[in-house]
């Protein structure tokens, strides 16, 4: 199967663990400002445009909700691209996308081509930059991934805080469709800083590819006996149809990783991570309105959650692994925490506490991305991160589309914002509980010395496999030789 630098010709490295890693952590940061960050700040035209537009406020900010879905269920598409194409190209091609909606926009006539444009056309961009650029640090990067994802992520933080004022300046300076176009030429800069992401050849590359070659090649002898050949040709052409689809899917995507229990787990433990991971964000201001508190603290309850998120992301990059408590522990036991904090939130009824609960759950939510982003190439590898990373964050926007709505449910029913944080809180314990499973005996390896070369390689298990095939076969066959000269010696 292709890799995201399968186009790169060169020797086969191990990861460097820095050198140009860190400037493709700077480039990490950018992109993550020109998407997380711009998307946290389009708030400051949904007032402008639900009056533009006549309409309601739920169709207003179906836009948020469009790119953050699009963003997260198009990762596995551009995990296939950049196994095909690179990862340098793809992150360009997404900057130029992404800034090519915001430009587009200069032309809409209804709140529709805006769903179009700065919703799907953007999100797509965003998911094709963002998506691929953290894959490429995962494949730079062993002992400081976890700081190299913290460089990157907290980009989306800082600019929190300085777009929607300048955004608000455009705005009220050059309407809103020209503020569109300058942000436009914001995102652009992807595409610049896309050109530092320089592609790189692991040997865990390298000895996957040969190991895949071998399994196809290797076959039993019985099968090319001339009594099997119509069973052969039966079989082949019974499933010629599932072997060319699969075969076109393998090619650019690592769908192998669906059989492993392992990333099985941690799929199930992501989607719940999503299903709740914002139902705090979204809920807290109306709850502390439904208790009194005034506008304007209320809503600065959230800038409370933001500055406890550029403390978590730029702090977690501090935290040292352990070898029986990793980056996948530390990634569980942080999420368990924002749950565990989060059962209690009912109990916040004044809003001193409220804004304690923001603070602490902002610090753990920031310290969570880089950890997920860790996490994942632990799990499935660095040769197969662009694989691993599409299929959870596909999984994770699912469960950020489903998770407010349901929580929103709730509260419709229930009439009181607790039960939203109940549920959000429950999802995120359970999320944070579900890793620590994989320490279970049956999801280790059968040897030790397995798991320690699996964790070298970083993901070469298809080789070790391939390697027990060639030791089992010469084997056989050197037992064959052994016994055709000892019958011919009796004989």
């Amino acid at each position: 199967m292709g890799t995201l630098c399968r186009r790169k010709p060169g020797r086969p490295v191990d990861p460097p663990d820095g050198g140009w890693g860190w400037m493709v952590a700077l480039a990490g940061f950018v992109v993550s400002a020109c998407s997380y960050g711009v998307m946290r700040s389009l708030g400051v035209f949904f007032v402008t445009w639900q009056d533009y537009f006549s309409v309601t406020a739920a169709e207003t900010g179906l836009i948020q909700s469009i790119i953050t879905g699009v963003l997260n269920l198009a990762a596995p598409i551009a995990g296939a691209l950049s196994n095909r194409f690179g990862c340098r190209a793809v992150v360009m091609a997404g900057g130029v996308i992404s800034s090519a909606g915001f430009l587009l926009s200069l032309w809409a006539t209804s709140l529709f081509h805006l769903y179009v444009t700065v919703g799907f056309l953007t999100g797509f961009g965003y998911s094709l930059s963002l998506i691929t650029t953290m894959a490429t640090i995962g494949r730079y990067f062993t002992t400081h991934r976890l700081r190299a994802n913290s460089i990157a992520a907290i980009g989306a933080s800082f600019v929190s805080f300085a777009f929607p004022p300048l955004f608000q300046y455009l705005m009220d300076e050059y309407t809103w469709r020209g503020a569109l176009v300058i942000i436009g030429g914001i995102v652009l800069q992807v595409a610049g800083f896309g050109a530092l992401e320089r592609p790189i050849l692991l040997k865990g590359d390298v000895t996957a590819d040969k190991s895949s070659e071998n399994v196809q090649e290797s076959s039993p002898q019985s099968s090319r006996s001339p009594d099997n050949k119509i069973n052969v040709n039966v079989t082949t052409e019974k499933h010629s149809l599932t072997k060319v689809i699969l075969g076109k899917i393998s090619s650019v995507i690592d769908i192998t990783l669906l059989t492993e229990p392992r990333f099985l787990v941690f799929c199930v433990a992501v989607f719940l991570f999503g299903f709740g991971r914002f139902v705090p964000n979204i809920y807290i201001v109306p709850r502390a309105r439904a208790f009194g508190v005034e506008e304007y603290p209320s809503a600065f309850l959230l800038s409370i959650l933001a500055i406890g998120d550029i403390i978590g992301r730029a702090s977690v990059g501090l935290l040292p692994e352990w070898s029986r408590f990793r980056r996948v522990d530390q990634y569980a036991m942080n999420t368990f925490l924002m749950g565990f904090i989060t059962l209690f939130a009912p109990l916040a009824k004044t809003y001193a506490t409220m804004a304690v609960y923001s603070g602490f759950y902002g610090l753990l939510m920031g310290g969570c991305v880089p950890l997920l982003y860790s996490a994942i190439a632990e799990i499935g590898g660095a040769n197969r991160i662009s694989s691993a990373l599409g299929i959870i964050m596909f999984l994770r926007g699912i469960g950020n589309l489903a998770g407010p709505p349901f929580a929103g449910w709730l509260r419709d029913i229930t009439c009181s914002f607790d039960a939203t944080l109940l549920e959000g809180g429950s999802c995120l314990v359970l999320a944070g509980l579900l890793p620590f499973v994989l320490h279970l005996r049956v999801f280790q390896p059968t040897k030790p010395e397995d798991k320690v070369e699996e964790h070298e390689s970083d993901g070469t298990r298809l080789s070790l496999l391939a390697t027990e095939r060639e030791e089992l076969s010469t084997a056989s066959t050197q037992g064959h030789e052994t016994s055709v000269v000892i019958k011919e010696t009796a004989f």
